[in-house]
């Protein structure tokens, strides 16, 4: 079989030749030398090994011809090193960096199962850069170019700027470089913003943190106990998030969105998804409503207020706030995503997302924000020590998010961070308090990596950095590994699916060659390391498992460990007959979102939900009358039933959504 023109051409431009290959070939090595084409079909994962030298920059990409994937890069060893998992076509980029030599497998599975082309090609390896700054240029090399999305970067040491430099373009239409001072939006790295204008209407006089919100907004619902601005600001307030609720009725997070919804969310919310001040859980419309606060405290348009009391305050003259969807923003970049017939397509951001999103800034401008948190001279001290003082629970568990901020310790540093991401652009500041020093990133690029500035801190901040810990040599353990590991029979007692209780989640534990991998509802797969025969840690993600054994050996719950700790139940998923399927066909109403969802049982056997804008999906029987959802916005649907046991509605769910009724139309 010949290699077709395109592929010729994507041959002569990454100088190698596209290979056609069997979809059952596997371990195949890759090489700037030669890329290959391939198809997924559901249950593939193709594997290719990769021989890299000690100390070197690695970059390739999965074109997603008409699939989209997820890459994982494994060491010899097998452990989960990277996952790389961004838009659903185009340039699925992977890159990272090595110490010593090894052989890597990097495996290409289909998300979610799905079907069709893609290629795969390594485009770099060579020597990593030693100077700082010059491996900040080749971490960037995805985003540089002028045929494609750019971003920007800056870096401040001690207290002073060493970078502030832009790669790619900001518009491709109107060949515009991205520079240093290109306006972007920094998305969720917002929210510290609007925690800031909060703190300095306190310092006014006009509010306090502990206000109840309906003081300030009283047409909002009214729950029987005080939702704080302390609650709103540190994500425990227990109301809908916006932009997971709404797309469940067919919302898009590019559909304008006049300021009155998240008003008219909370009013029609049935009940508080918890108590304020017992649960973390992110949400974009309290800060949406903070802004709003902040308006009609200070009798000021948000905008105004912003720029008269942080931004010119700072010399921040090329940030402001974006208001409104279609607004000119000058010297800004424009959002892009991956088109489906290639290329790419012109996107907008959340519109009227202001107080959650909407600061509109610059690399260099962004630099002067990490200075605030040294030098207070916006809000004062007091104001940052507000900032960046933890959240604590009700239970009297701290959380890890401050106002605005969240806040953590990285290699022995104090760190504060945010990251933000909207329908294209993606950012992330990190600031080192202790050491004066922070990143700050940005792109208009859809599959941009935020994860390099772990990266980009090591190379230059290293020196303020605690040593990570060594792993044990193998052949000097710390206890006996016979009985610190555990066993096969041990490992299959674990295997099984496990529910987050008080959380509408799933994770399903399976055992392949003698290891534990990992996958939640609508997540990566990931492999775990075990620490002990019943303490497991996730490969690429801070969180850890323990698992609890019953007197028999069998178990049957665990604890998640991420933040607060969450127990698991483990479930049985028992195939249902399709008269039992049946029994779910039907048409639900929400009245809380004025949408309706049609079930029914499709000719393949399967249970499917219909809408009349969102694709219809398939649902999953975990057990009783639960099923998992096909769809992010609907990832648990929980089905009730009336005192003579038929159908009466179900409760739909997501990460951040929990318990929206649907009541069972009556034929």
């Amino acid at each position: 079989m010949q290699a077709s023109p395109a592929a010729l051409a994507a041959a002569l431009v990454f100088g190698a030749l596209l290979l056609p290959l069997n979809s059952s070939a596997q371990d195949r090595a890759l090489t700037r030398a030669s890329s290959y084409a391939d198809s997924l079909s559901a249950e593939s994962k193709h594997t290719y090994s990769l021989s890299v030298g000690q100390n070197r920059y690695v970059y390739g990409f999965v074109d997603q011809i008409s699939v989209d994937v997820v890459v994982r890069i494994l060491g010899s060893d097998g452990d989960l090193l990277y996952t790389f998992d961004s838009p659903a076509r185009g340039p699925e980029s992977f890159q990272f960096l090595t110490s010593e030599a090894d052989t890597y497998t990097i495996e290409v599975t289909p998300f979610e199962k799905a079907e069709g082309r893609y290629s795969i090609s390594l485009v770099t390896d060579e020597p990593r850069a030693s100077r700082p700054a010059r491996l900040v240029d080749q971490l960037m090399q995805p985003y540089s170019g002028d045929d494609r999305p750019g971003a920007v970067v800056s870096v401040l040491k001690d207290g002073k700027v060493v970078l502030a430099r832009g790669y790619g373009m900001a518009n491709l239409t109107n060949d515009v470089a991205m520079t240093k001072d290109t306006g972007m939006s920094v998305a969720s790295v917002s929210k510290q913003f609007t925690a800031m204008a909060i703190l300095l209407l306190q310092q006014d006089g006009k509010l306090k943190l502990d206000d109840d919100i309906r003081k300030h907004i009283p047409e909002l619902k009214d729950f029987g106990t005080p939702v704080t601005l302390r609650n709103m600001l540190n994500h425990t307030s227990g109301y809908r998030e916006v932009l997971n609720f709404l797309p469940m009725a067919g919302w898009s997070s590019t559909d304008a969105m006049t300021r009155d919804v998240p008003i008219r969310i909370v009013q029609r919310q049935a009940t508080l998804q918890n108590a304020p001040g017992a649960e973390y859980n992110y949400n974009n419309t309290t800060f949406m409503l903070l802004a709003t606060v902040v308006e009609r405290v200070s009798g000021m348009g948000f905008r105004e207020f912003m720029e008269q009391r942080i931004f010119q305050p700072l010399g921040m003259t090329n940030t402001t706030i974006k208001t409104h969807q279609g607004q000119v923003i000058p010297n800004s970049s424009q959002g892009y995503s991956h088109a489906r017939e290639g290329g790419y397509s012109y996107v907008t951001d959340f519109a009227s997302a202001y107080g959650a999103s909407g600061v509109n800034s610059t690399a260099s401008d962004m630099t002067r924000w990490m200075l605030n948190y040294r030098d207070a001279t916006v809000g004062g001290e007091d104001a940052i020590r507000q900032l960046t003082t933890r959240g604590v629970l009700v239970s009297g568990d701290t959380t890890g998010y401050a106002l605005g901020l969240g806040v953590r310790k990285y290699r022995g540093q104090t760190l504060y961070s945010h990251s933000g991401g909207e329908t294209s652009h993606r950012s992330i500041l990190v600031y080192f308090p202790e050491i004066e020093s922070g990143i700050f990133l940005s792109s208009n690029h859809p599959a941009f990596n935020r994860g390099m500035w772990t990266d980009i801190a090591e190379a230059f901040f290293s020196d303020s950095f605690e040593s990570e810990p060594e792993a044990e040599a193998e052949d000097e353990p710390a206890t006996d590994v016979s009985e610190s590991k555990p066993t096969a029979a041990q490992l299959e007692a674990i295997a099984g699916t496990y529910r987050f209780v008080g959380a509408p989640l799933l994770i399903d534990y399976t055992v392949e060659n003698g290891a534990l991998f990992a996958q939640a509802t609508n997540q990566p797969r990931f492999s775990l390391r075990a620490t002990s025969d019943s303490t497991f840690t996730f490969v690429g993600v801070e969180a850890s498992v323990t698992f609890h054994y019953e007197s028999d050996g069998s178990v049957k719950r665990g604890t998640h460990h991420q933040g607060p700790d969450t127990p698991l139940e483990k479930i049985d998923k028992p195939a249902l007959t399709p008269d039992q399927l049946r029994a779910y066909e039907g048409r639900y109403i929400s009245d809380e979102l004025e949408t309706i969802y049609t079930i029914s049982l499709g000719d393949d056997g399967r249970l499917m939900a219909h809408h009349i804008v969102n694709e219809a999906f398939p649902l999953t029987h975990n057990e009783s009358d639960s099923f998992s959802g096909g769809a992010w916005y609907l990832s648990t649907i929980e089905f009730h039933r009336d005192p003579s046991g038929a159908v009466s509605g179900f409760m739909g769910s997501n990460t951040r959504t929990r318990s929206v009724w649907f009541r069972k139309l009556i034929p």
